[in-house]
Parts: structure tokens; sequence; C-alpha cells
């Protein structure tokens, strides 16, 4: 299941960028991506486009964000539907850039796209109808992949005045419907869905009907007001994960990778824990947790042949390794794609507009040439500059053949996803049983400690004694 919702940008374009590319939120900018822009400098480059085309003002760009249900769908995978929603719906007309955090309890992708289309036509508009488009690219690609969807709302037709008010941005209705999905996709529980729309500035009246009312707004809107999805029954339902589930085959492209994952935990330090010494039932809960872990350990290391500490230890330096090497090789293919792609748009940016630099030997009035065409004079020179360094003597490749490399390149990068999300999560689970092991050899050190000194306490009251 995913969830969607679009705002547009009018004064912190920089800023958004810069927060979406958060290295810690996209596993060190693994998960960035951008389509005919660097993400480094989407934000100049979509300027580019909008002064190139005299469409300066307004708004800057769009942001749209696709949330997914928690341990839904993997961050890979997430992250090219996310490049398949925004295929979908842009059509290849516009610049943006995709980021994929994992920072949260939900995965969701954080799409940033220019107002204004590569080719100049009319700015991006934001409407119901093509929100609604938005939503059904999503629910679809949620159909391919294999993920739960959700039963259409029910939302009764709008009046003119809600739509009206929709319009404007005032309606409660459609605020209070943003407000619940975005609770529904964040929140683990009832509770923690109901402490959410209280932080949203939602006051909650419980009853017999459940109703919402937003800061400033008159009176309370009964869920089902809102629509047969928001009624009390089926927010539950949502939050307990029994959505219709619908399964097709996957689609071809970067299916999702789903590692099987044991129920480890770590032991819990019950001399140290506060939460022990001021509960009985947490410390008898502890003690009961501990062995269970235990014995899963024990029985792991024996299922793999890790009895031996230093196999175990072996065997977590390997698949540390691996997922290191796999990281690697990622981020090298990662940089060689960038750079091939800042290639490719510098070559087609010289060669579009080098007949309209070279024309300036042939006109009369040179400077007033020069003045009406200054955007191309800028783009040109900035490009021809970009492309000396990497061809010093002028002969510069084909596009087609940049880009076939750039297929191969990116061909490689979803084989090696796969390859170091499995040794990641190996890693994880590994480092969790090593983690008991170790806890289990120091307690027992700490105990034969602990005797040994009782030992030579009574010796040396003997000796005083004697």
């Amino acid at each position: 299941m995913a969830v969607t919702q679009i705002h547009a940008i009018e004064t912190t374009l920089v800023k958004a960028i810069d927060y979406i590319s958060n290295a810690d939120k996209t596993d060190e900018k693994l998960l960035i991506s951008g389509f005919n822009c660097t993400p480094e400098m989407a934000a100049y480059e979509f300027e580019f486009t909008k002064r190139a085309n005299d469409k300066q003002g307004g708004k800057l760009a769009y942001h749209l964000i696709q949330s997914f249900k928690p341990g839904e769908v993997e961050h890979a995978a997430a992250h090219e539907i996310g490049k398949q929603l925004a295929a979908l719906h842009l059509k290849g007309e516009y610049e943006y850039i995709i980021a994929t955090h994992t920072d949260k309890g939900h995965i969701h992708n954080h799409i940033i796209f220019n107002s204004v289309p590569m080719s100049g036509k009319n700015k991006y508009r934001s409407t119901m109808p093509s929100y609604y488009k938005i939503r059904e690219f999503s629910d679809r690609l949620c159909h391919q992949h294999g993920l739960s969807v959700v039963e259409p709302s029910g939302h009764k037709g709008m009046s003119y005045k809600e739509h009206l008010e929709n319009k404007k941005g005032t309606s409660w209705k459609s605020a209070l419907r943003e407000a619940v999905d975005n609770c529904i996709v964040k929140a683990k529980d009832w509770d923690e869905f109901i402490l959410l729309m209280q932080a949203e500035e939602i006051e909650i009246k419980q009853g017999k009907h459940i109703a919402f009312r937003a800061a400033g707004q008159k009176r309370f809107t009964r869920s089902k007001m809102l629509g047969v999805r928001y009624t009390e029954a089926n927010i539950k339902s949502q939050l307990s994960c029994e959505v219709k589930t619908i399964k097709t085959t996957p689609a071809a492209l970067a299916p999702a990778v789903k590692t099987e994952r044991k129920n480890i935990s770590l032991l819990i330090n019950i001399e140290n824990s506060i939460k022990a010494k001021r509960s009985a039932g947490y410390a008898r809960w502890a003690k009961s947790h501990n062995l269970k872990m235990a014995a899963m350990t024990m029985n792991y290391l024996a299922d793999n042949n890790l009895l031996v500490y230093d196999n175990l230890s072996a065997k977590h330096d390997e698949l540390k390794n691996n997922r290191d090497t796999a990281l690697s090789r990622i981020k090298e293919v990662e940089s060689r794609i960038k750079d091939l792609n800042a290639v490719i748009k510098d070559l087609d940016t010289f060669r579009k507009n080098k007949p309209i630099v070279e024309k300036l030997d042939k006109v009369v009035f040179k400077d007033k040439y020069k003045r009406e065409n200054e955007t191309v004079f800028i783009l040109f020179n900035a490009a021809k500059q970009s492309l000396k360094t990497h061809y010093p003597n002028g002969k510069y490749p084909l596009i087609k053949d940049l880009r076939a490399a750039v297929s191969e390149l990116y061909t490689e990068k979803n084989k090696l996803y796969p390859e170091y999300y499995q040794a990641k999560d190996e890693l994880k689970t590994l480092s969790t049983y090593k983690s008991n092991v170790d806890s289990i050899l120091g307690h027992d050190e700490r105990e034969a400690r602990e005797m040994e000194r009782t030992e030579r306490n009574k010796n040396k009251n003997k000796d005083i004694l004697e």
C-alpha cells in the first residue's frame, strides 16, 4: 500500500533538495537518482530550463511524496517504484530528482520535479484530476509489485461549494483525509494513531461515532462523512494491516528483494535495566525473553556450524566484507553513471546550441544578437568548458554510445543491489547473535571474577583471624 501527496515549492527549492538528499536518510546517498539532471546541481539546472524558456517566477517545483506501509517493501524496490511513478506521471517531460528515505518506520520516496517542462511548453498545474492520476499510477504499480492495495475510499461526490473550497485549499474534509492518511502510514497501532493526529492539531471526539476537528474548524466532522475508508473500523483495519492484498506477477524492473528475517533480538541487561528494577513483572518477562533468545542463539550457531567463537567471528567478518565490497562497487557504478549522464547532458546542450552560436559570425549586429541569445551562449560555453575536461582533443563520442554504457552500468547496479541488501540483512542478523554470545560470555566472566573475589576475601579474613 502506498499513500501519495503533492505540494508546490515556491521559495525553498535548494533547502528542499538538500533535505531529501540527506545521506543519513538515503543509505549514504545510494537511494538518490536524477532524471536529466544531477542531484547536486538540480536546483540550478531547473533554473536554467526556466531561463531558456523564459518562464521564471511562480512555482519553482513540485514535491511528490509516496509512502509505503511499514515492512512491505525493500529499499531498492521502493526506489524503483518511485522512478516508475515519476516516469508514468511526468512522461519524460520534466527534470526530477528522487530520494528514498529509510530513516523512519515506513519507507517513502521524495520526488522533486521542475515546474517547467524541458520542451518549454505550459508549466505544470497541480489539480485534483492530476492528483487522482498520481494515486491511480501509484496503485497500479503496487499491483504490479505484489504489494497490498487499499480499497477505494468511497468518498461521496463533492458539492459545488466543497469543490470550490478544495480548489482554494480551504476544504476541511480534504485536510482531514490527508491528516488521517499520513497518520495511518506512520502509526503502529490505534493509540499511536491518536497521538499522531493530536500532534497534527486534529481534535478527536470518541464515542458511538468518532469525529475529527482541525485547528480553526468550527464543528466536528464525523469520520464516515470523509468516506467509507475513514470509518473507525476501517482505520483500525488498515493499522493492523488487514488490507486487501492482490498478488500479481512482480514487474520485471528491480523486483522487491525480500530476505527472510528471523525473530531474534538482543539479550536484555537485566542488572542495569532501570525498568527491570522498577517493575517485577518486566524483570520476569526479561528473564523469559533472555532464555528464549539464548536458546535461539544456540540453535542458530549449531545449525550454521558456528559453535566455535573463532568461526563466528570469521563469518561476521566475511559478511561485513561482502557488504562493504558490494557497497563500494555500487558507489563506483553510481559515480560513473553520474559522470556519463553529465557528459551526455553537456553534449546534448553543446550540439543543440552550436548552430545558434556559430551564426554570430554571419549577423551584422553581433552585440544585439548575443543579448537576445544570452542564455544560449551561457549554456553553450559552460557545456564546452565541461567537455574540455573530459575530451581535451575536442573529439566527442556519440551520445548513443554513452547511453549504451549507462544502460550497462544500470544493469550491473541492479544486480549489485540485491547482493548488498542480502549481505546487509544477514550481517544485521548475525551481529545480533554475536552480540548475544558476547553478552553471555561476558556475563559468565563477571560471575567467575565475582566468585574469585569472594574466595580471596574469605582467605584474607581467615588469615586475619589466624
